[in-house]
């Protein structure tokens, strides 16, 4: 045990994620806005800061980074009436979906989890739902169960029926990795084998965008600059973020997928070192110290640090004057490219997303060890006169930095709450898994299906690409390589859900693969297409040659039967699974403003609140 009492502890595997912001409506395409620059502010939708007063701000229209839309969900998908979608938070719509997609990322059909000790942790500090509903005093049966902040999570465990710890939080800035270092604390403990960890945040109410404005937090300009001179403040944003995590040990010997891993993870306060609404830098070096001595590591053991920094004048100078001192204290060189330590902010390209800030520089941080490269920080001009002249190895990630080859990447990610509430975690890349020798004579039975045909079109569109190609930024600069074929089939085999509209794609290799996909969402006939009736399909099956016990399988499943696809494989030929495409929702306007009457004679409301 070192001095401060803090012991090296289990790591702790990401095993999948997903992540949604304005401009990606997935964690590839996440990372796309970074890798490309990209930069999502401008002025929010018509009607979205409902009673936004210009005379509080004292700015006539903000520079937000907001959704498109947040009316739109799938309400049949999770069993749940339209008259309740209606009234339900858009932050609990979102973090279902978001749910869903990270679990089926990780190769794990989200009703499988049905009864388990699943723990889920959720932080948000936005209520504006509740907040817009109380201006125009409007309410319904399901106002209390859609408004209600415990929901957030609350909706998670009781539509997957998870049994382990539900908890919502809000420790403000820092709430997304404080979720995580409840979950990693958890596993480490044994309290749960599995947890859920994430963060919604969604503005439907003007009065905290005037309030946070007369603070003084957000910028008149309606540009965040972070690290730089002419900072003058952040911009608000929107996003929402689902995180799987599982102790390292168990999720190797269980085939999960593992995206990164978490070392050390680490959470305190100011007290009164710091100001009420500004951290200090003593706090943060004891808080990073505490999650290295964690993961067993030192300050130069890092190449990249996610930093909080959000663009305002006071706050980002003291971030770099902090890792500047510790690394200072340990060598004068670091892990990353140049033997440099660098550093980079999420809020320049999206905005701060407040209560789910910490999830999305957590996404950006692991997305950076997955494509093995550090994205530039958009907007830095000349640096602030605070932040200290003679930093090395600490520097800014002003360009594109490729992450080469050698010492293990290991990136930090640190959260500020406005409050005092401080959070960090120390992540390492995935380890390399040795790949497993598959044989198969016949063609491979691959299941596809999802709750809609159109849904069904676009997933196996999407498919039938990261197959292929993978997955390019629009640049191509950065990218992940096409998953072993074996690997893919056996996870659409078992990680993932049996739903009603489907089909069956028999295929030797990919390439098989990627032409019947296509004729499929080009409504075309092929013979390794499997869609008709009972008879065409035997006849097809028995034409590729498909094993007889394999075609009353498939013939049982396109009929709607659940089958386990499992038993066609032996246990030493079944391969790790691996992080696919995500689930392309089926949406329609869920909101009271577009539903029209909703009476208690509706059908939808015939459903008893107790059993939605």
């Amino acid at each position: 045990m070192s001095p401060d009492g803090v012991r090296r502890q289990a790591p702790v595997a990401v095993i999948g994620m997903s992540a949604r912001v304005p401009g990606a409506d997935d964690a590839d395409e996440f990372w796309d806005l970074f890798a490309c620059g990209k930069r999502t502010m401008s002025h929010p939708p018509a009607g979205r800061l409902d009673d936004y007063r210009a005379d509080i701000g004292d700015i006539e229209e903000p520079t937000v980074s907001f959704f498109s839309d947040v009316v739109g969900f799938e309400p049949a998908l999770f069993g749940i009436t339209y008259r309740m979608a209606v009234w339900m938070d858009p932050q609990q719509r979102l973090m279902l979906e978001a749910a869903w997609q990270a679990l089926e990322s990780a190769g794990i059909p989200p009703r499988s989890l049905a009864g388990e000790d699943v723990g889920v942790f959720v932080s948000t500090t936005c209520s504006d739902m509740r907040d817009r509903m109380a201006f125009r005093h409007v309410v319904d049966r399901y106002s209390a169960v859609g408004l209600l902040l415990t929901f957030v999570s609350a909706r998670i465990s009781h539509h997957f029926d998870l049994r382990g710890p539900s908890i919502t939080l809000d420790t403000a800035c820092a709430g997304g990795l404080t979720a995580l270092s409840q979950a990693v604390s958890g596993l480490r403990a044994g309290e749960f084998r599995m947890a859920l960890v994430g963060s919604p945040n969604v503005y439907l109410h003007g009065h905290m965008q005037a309030v946070m404005q007369r603070f003084g937090a957000v910028t008149p300009s309606g540009e965040a600059r972070c690290f730089s001179a002419d900072a003058d403040g952040y911009v608000r944003g929107e996003g929402v973020f689902c995180f799987v995590v599982k102790l390292l040990d168990d999720a190797i010997a269980d085939g999960d997928p593992v995206l990164a891993i978490v070392r050390g993870s680490s959470v305190n306060h100011d007290g009164k070192r710091g100001g009420l609404t500004r951290s200090d830098p003593e706090s943060q070096r004891e808080l990073i110290n505490r999650a290295l001595t964690q993961a067993g590591l030192t300050p130069n053991d890092l190449g990249y640090v996610e930093c909080h920094a959000a663009g305002t004048p006071k706050g980002d100078p003291i971030e770099v004057q902090a890792l500047r001192d510790l690394t200072r204290a340990s060598s004068s060189t670091a892990a990353g490219p140049d033997g440099k330590l660098w550093l980079g902010s999420a809020k320049a390209n999206i905005g701060h997303l407040e209560g789910g800030a910490g999830s999305a520089s957590l996404a950006k941080a692991i997305q950076i060890l997955r494509y093995r490269t550090i994205p530039m920080t958009p907007g830095v001009s000349d640096l602030h006169r605070d932040v200290p002249v003679d930093r090395h190895p600490v520097e800014i990630a002003t360009t594109t930095l490729s992450w080469p080859d050698g010492k293990p990447r290991r990136v930090g990610v640190t959260a500020l709450g406005v409050g005092g509430a401080n959070a960090h975690a120390v992540l390492e890349e995935a380890p390399l898994f040795p790949s497993l020798a598959v044989s198969r004579k016949a063609r491979w039975t691959i299941p596809v299906s999802a709750r809609t045909t159109k849904s069904l079109t676009r997933l196996v569109d999407k498919l039938a690409s990261f197959i292929q190609h993978g997955h390019r930024t629009p640049n191509d600069t950065t990218g992940l390589p096409a998953p072993d074929f074996a690997a893919a089939v056996w996870t659409l085999c078992v990680g993932r859900e049996q739903l009603d509209s489907r089909i069956i794609i028999t295929a030797h290799d990919s390439d098989e693969f990627v032409e019947a996909a296509q004729a499929f969402v080009q409504e075309k006939d092929h013979p390794l297409l499997h869609t008709g009736s009972a008879g065409e399909n035997q006849t097809r099956l028995r034409d590729v040659g498909m094993p007889a016990a394999e075609i009353d399988s498939a013939e049982r499943w396109l009929a709607g039967d659940t089958v386990d696809w499992s038993v066609f494989w032996p246990v030493d030929q079944r391969p790790r699974r691996v992080a696919l495409v995500p689930y392309p929702f089926d949406r329609r306007a869920c909101w009271p403003e577009v539903a029209g009457p909703l009476g208690k004679s509706s059908e939808d409301d015939q459903t008893n609140l107790e059993h939605s």
